[in-house]
């Protein structure tokens, strides 16, 4: 089995160790995860891959297996979790390196390449996978015991300074959007006026302001609410006025727009 053959290789492999070339990440802080290739001897235009993980849970594999494969899976750390692993474990052909740079890139992964490797033996092309496997895995185990034996940085102060959501929401409307919040403020106004209930008005005032940086100056926000302001009928007559004005003018309906000036310019001179 597959198994017997990997624990055969990791009891014969030794010699020098493999040399990585990271493409894509940095090879003092390993992700925990990566695009490992090959190049094969016969024809370096063919590429071999796997793909490396580092489990941030080690997987007891006896767990999982009947009694009777258990020998099967003897010498391979299975009792104590795995450690890393290749998958798939023989590397496969793949389309290209470029193809591997998309992938890494897209998935946040290391990209490593193991050289070049007999990719006409099964055996050897699964050594080198679990040799280059063995190492990144040292490699993660190295930089994760080093992040934690620095020091906790000191907290970093958080601002005072806070996203006004308003400013926000006003910035993404439409300009027809913000004349139909521009009108449901000066009736909201209105309503705050006429009630009695200063801190309303104030807040709602205040938001007509924040909404009018967002309008060009002919749609006069400040004018509708001073206008909404205005107690009594008048004030009312003179906001829906405005509102209108101001829906005539995206229309551009200049006609109209003229007419409701007139009747504005009557009002306050009344």
């Amino acid at each position: 089995m597959l198994y017997n053959v990997l624990r055969n290789i990791r009891k014969e492999s030794g010699g020098g160790q493999m040399l990585l070339n990271y493409d894509r990440g940095d090879a003092h802080r390993p992700r925990g995860h990566a695009l490992l290739y090959f190049r094969s001897w016969s024809d370096p235009s063919a590429i071999f891959a796997t793909y490396v993980i580092v489990p941030p849970i080690a997987v007891e594999i006896s767990k999982y297996i009947p009694p009777m494969f258990a020998s099967q899976f003897q010498g391979l750390g299975a009792a104590s979790g795995i450690a890393v692993f290749p998958y798939p474990p023989i590397p496969e052909r793949v389309e290209s390196q470029n193809l591997l740079a998309r992938l890494a890139q897209a998935r946040e992964d290391d990209l490593i390449s193991g050289g070049s490797a007999d990719t006409g033996s099964p055996e050897r092309l699964l050594q080198a996978a679990v040799e280059a496997a063995q190492q990144y895995f040292e490699s993660f185990s190295t930089y994760m015991d080093s992040a934690q034996s620095e020091p906790e940085r000191a907290a970093i102060p958080e601002t005072t300074a806070s996203v006004d959501v308003d400013e926000l929401m006003y910035g993404l409307m439409s300009e027809r959007e913000r004349l139909t919040e521009l009108a449901k403020l000066s009736g909201q106004l209105r309503y705050a006026v006429d009630g009695g209930d200063a801190h309303l008005a104030e807040s709602t005032q205040e938001d007509i302001k924040k909404l009018g940086a967002h309008l060009p100056e002919k749609y006069r926000a400040v004018d509708i609410a001073n206008a909404a302001r205005c107690p009594g009928p008048e004030g009312g007559r003179l906001t829906e006025l405005y509102i209108e004005r101001a829906y005539k003018l995206a229309d551009e309906d200049y006609e109209a727009v003229s007419k409701l000036e007139a009747e504005i310019k009557q009002l306050d001179q009344a």
